[in-house]
């Protein structure tokens, strides 16, 4: 039985109610098959035994059995066409009952009905059908204990007094031995019940077993036939029903102990990654505790290198998953050829790996390292390609660095990810200054993750004014956050953190929809807002509804919405993100082209790109007036021949404004015009008539801070790529 809907400690619903729910899909995957039996066995018995007081009786009570199981089939087909991953699981558990439990009723029904009229031949056969039938429920119906005992009393009980009311010593035999045995099963139903629910929430525990608890499953399943085997056996003569119970009692032994080798098994699996066969995260981070507790004793060191590889998204993008699960085997399988022995190697998760070995110092770490990098880099042969793998590997010893495994691995962590910045493909040591940093973005990562439900945050806007005119054409909406102990966080240091971390998508959706209320407000409702986009919020799929839910609840007009994006957001996946844009343009929104020419390709993807306006970036403005205006004229040049407006970024001074005018730009926006002004002040700077440009030091009554400095402060948000 396949498990449905993912479901482990940490998630919306608890281990316990997903055990129920696991219950119940184990009870109706059976129950096709308990009905077809129920069916066909109550068929054939009503068939082959004759009542002395005739048949009609009889027919009535097979037809009851078929009117229970039309119902039971009727519930397991709405079963099956239920939600497949929300369902309540105690009240199926109860509906399935109530059918196994009429279907067990009408059985009981039948040796109070009919045995004093049938032969004792029928009678026996009649015993035997129903301990067959027990027997199969005593498993089938394990994941409900309750109804597991029941339904075996219900068959067995009734037929088993009937045969003890008998003066014939056989039936009395018979009749002994099967309470007996219906004792029996309630210990089988028992022991059943109890490996199939602790299976189950082992399974719930740790998904990545699950293909062997369904293994488990078949093999319950094939010890169940054999049980039916058995059943089967004891009709043959009664003189051998004792020594069946005892075969049985053996083979319940035996199951028993499959189970406990099967959760042996089980443990040994739960300590290994199932593709690379290393160690799992939790069996690396307990083997290391305890490497640290004997160098500690033997007062010698311990190096932890934590192995990322550059680019590994490529291979899977362009060569496909397969590949790239074959690649990190490879990976696996260099890294076990080129430690030492007693070292503990570990697929710490997707492409990171972690090697933890005794090292005699920082030195030795180093060569380690770098001899693993080298190693890696060397072509591999996957299937019929030849793939090369870089590798960033952070290290980090104890007890230098750190003298817990947990701080270890993070400090090998933080020593690697500053590798990857410094140029990826390289080896670095743990350095304390990254511990500092690493402290630092650990309190921004936890503080922003309560900024909004804190409303910490908040937007400040800055004007785009018409090169024609001067008076404001609209507002860039640019984040702010103000933490409650450091005061003003700069964008540029907590931005990065929010797309790392996943948060962003939710801060984006905030600011678009914070962004359109003020919007609406606005006293001009020809002035319209710009809002910046992020690559994480685009690749959710949710983007255009999520337009649309912040148009519909602030009732601001599509056309003066903008949204501005950056073309690295294109270069991934063109033809998924052309789409979306050029949905929303159809709605009457414009898109904004940001940062233009700062990347590689952007006169390759101009042409194709749903774009409205280029934005030319302010690093163009500022080199103007030394270099020469020769890259404006052609980003100029090439907005006309395509269409589209141009609005200048960074324009602070005079100078700059009046020669961007002449060679045609449409729209300025710098400190010359204003600085970003927060979003009380917004009506209060429409309301002017003809606002003057201000000077670069006092623009908008604020005093300003040198070039280098609002660089800085004046990140674009609420995302970037």
């Amino acid at each position: 039985m396949k498990l449905e809907g993912r479901c482990a400690a940490g998630l919306s619903d608890s281990v316990e109610t997903c055990v129920t729910r696991d219950r119940a899909t184990m009870l109706y995957a059976h129950g096709r098959a308990g009905i077809l039996a129920t069916m066909l066995v109550s068929a054939l018995l009503a068939l082959t035994v004759a009542p002395a007081g005739g048949r009609r009786g009889l027919m009535l009570w097979l037809a009851a059995m078929m009117v229970v199981q039309a119902v039971r089939s009727l519930d397991l087909l709405l079963w099956y066409r239920r939600p497949r991953h929300v369902f309540n699981g105690p009240q199926r558990i109860v509906r399935f009952a109530v059918g196994a439990m009429a279907s067990a009723a009408v059985w009981a029904a039948f040796p109070v009905l009919f045995f004093h009229g049938l032969p004792q031949a029928a009678r026996m056969a009649a015993v035997v059908t129903l301990g067959a039938m027990a027997s199969g429920s005593a498993t089938v119906l394990a994941p409900c204990l309750t109804l597991a005992i029941s339904y075996c009393v219900f068959l067995i009980v009734p037929a088993a007094l009937s045969m003890l009311a008998s003066t014939v010593q056989e039936d009395m035999l018979l009749g002994t031995l099967s309470l007996l045995y219906c004792v029996v099963l309630v210990v089988s139903s028992r022991i059943a019940h109890q490996a199939s629910v602790g299976a189950l929430r082992l399974g719930r525990e740790n998904e990545r077993l699950v293909l062997h608890a369904d293994r488990q499953r078949r093999q319950t399943e094939a010890a169940n036939e054999e049980l039916g085997t058995a059943k089967q056996a004891l009709a043959e003569s009664n003189q051998m029903l004792e020594t069946r119970v005892q075969e049985r009692t053996a083979e319940l032994a035996n199951e028993v102990l499959v189970r406990e080798q099967y959760a042996e098994a089980l443990a040994r699996l739960a300590s290994t990654d199932p593709l690379t066969g290393l160690c799992n995260r939790t069996t690396f981070t307990e083997r290391l505790a305890r490497l640290l507790a004997v160098a500690e004793h033997a007062k010698v060191q311990v190096a932890v290198l934590f192995l990322d590889l550059d680019n590994f998204k490529q291979i899977n993008d362009v060569r496909g998953h397969g590949t790239g699960d074959q690649v990190l085997q490879a990976v696996a399988g260099v890294l076990g050829t080129h430690v030492t022995t007693g070292a503990e190697i570990a697929r710490w998760g997707g492409d990171e790996f972690l090697v933890a070995v005794h090292v005699v110092d920082c030195e030795a770490a180093a060569d380690l390292a770098q001899n693993l990098r080298d190693a890696l880099a060397e072509p591999m042969e996957v299937g019929v390609d030849t793939v090369r793998v870089e590798a960033t590997i952070g290290v980090a010893l104890f007890p230098k660095d750190a003298t817990a495994q947990d701080e270890l691995i993070r400090a090998a962590d933080v020593a690697m990810y500053e590798a990857k910045r410094e140029g990826k493909g390289r080896v670095k040591l743990f350095d304390p200054v990254l511990a500092s940093d690493m402290a630092e973005r650990f309190a921004l990562e936890q503080g922003l993750r309560h900024a909004l439900a804190r409303q910490e945050l908040s937007l400040a806007f800055q004007p785009i004014v018409s090169a024609r005119t001067g008076r404001t054409y609209a507002f860039e909406a640019l984040l702010r956050w103000r933490h409650p102990d450091r005061g003003m966080v700069s964008p540029m240091d907590f931005i990065p953190i929010a797309e790392q971390t996943g948060q962003i998508y939710e801060i984006s959706r905030w600011v678009l929809k914070e962004a359109c209320t003020q919007a609406a407000g606005w006293p001009d409702a020809t002035i319209a807002v710009t809002v910046n986009i992020s690559v994480a919020h685009v690749l959710t799929g949710t983007l255009i509804a999520d337009v649309e839910t912040a148009l519909a609840a602030s009732g601001l007009a599509p056309y003066r919405l903008q949204l501005e994006i950056t073309e690295s957001m294109f270069l991934g996946d063109h033809v998924r993100a052309a789409p979306v844009f050029e949905a929303l343009r159809a709605r009457g929104i414009r898109i904004l082209l940001d940062d233009f020419g700062t990347g590689y390709s952007s006169l390759a993807y101009l042409g194709r790109l749903p774009v409205d306006v280029i934005k030319i970036d302010r690093s163009f403005v500022v080199n103007a007036e030394r270099d020469g205006y020769a890259t404006i004229e052609a980003i100029l040049s090439l907005a006309r021949a395509l269409g589209m407006e141009v609005t200048a970024e960074g324009v602070e001074t005079n100078v700059q404004r009046d020669t961007l005018r002449k060679r045609g730009v449409q729209r300025f926006q710098g400190y010359l015009f204003s600085r970003p002004i927060p979003a009380a002040e917004v009506e209060a700077w429409l309301r002017r008539d003809e606002p003057a440009p201000a000077k670069p030091a006092q623009a908008a009554g604020h005093s300003l801070v040198p070039i280098e400095a609002r660089t800085r402060f004046e990140a674009r948000t609420p995302v970037e790529a």
